[in-house]
């Protein structure tokens, strides 16, 4: 039973809500913050977000640019905004 109840709560949690926001013309944008590592820490949730919504049409996340907002939030968090592409994945040729 406990196996059951830890199986639905992991398959809830991979189903999260992402608030990836479309901004026209293939360019998307997503916000996040972080309470560790500062504007690193949030730049890095940024990019995690935008590669899990690109990954699910099997390419990477396009860095265009950026945005993090001056300050610490009331919790002591560090907000980014993140805008990006989805591009296709690089075919690596070993030889």
């Amino acid at each position: 039973m406990k196996i059951a109840m830890l199986a639905v709560v992991l398959l809830l949690t991979g189903c999260a809500h992402s608030n990836v926001q479309d901004r026209g013309n293939g360019l998307h944008s997503v916000t996040a913050s972080a309470n560790w590592g500062g504007v690193t820490g949030s730049r890095e949730e940024t990019i995690a977000q935008a590669n899990d919504f690109c990954g699910r049409s099997d390419q990477i996340a396009a860095i265009e640019s950026f945005e993090d907002q001056p300050g610490v939030g009331p919790k002591g968090e560090q907000t980014s905004t993140l805008a990006f592409r989805c591009a296709p994945r690089p075919h690596l040729q070993l030889r």
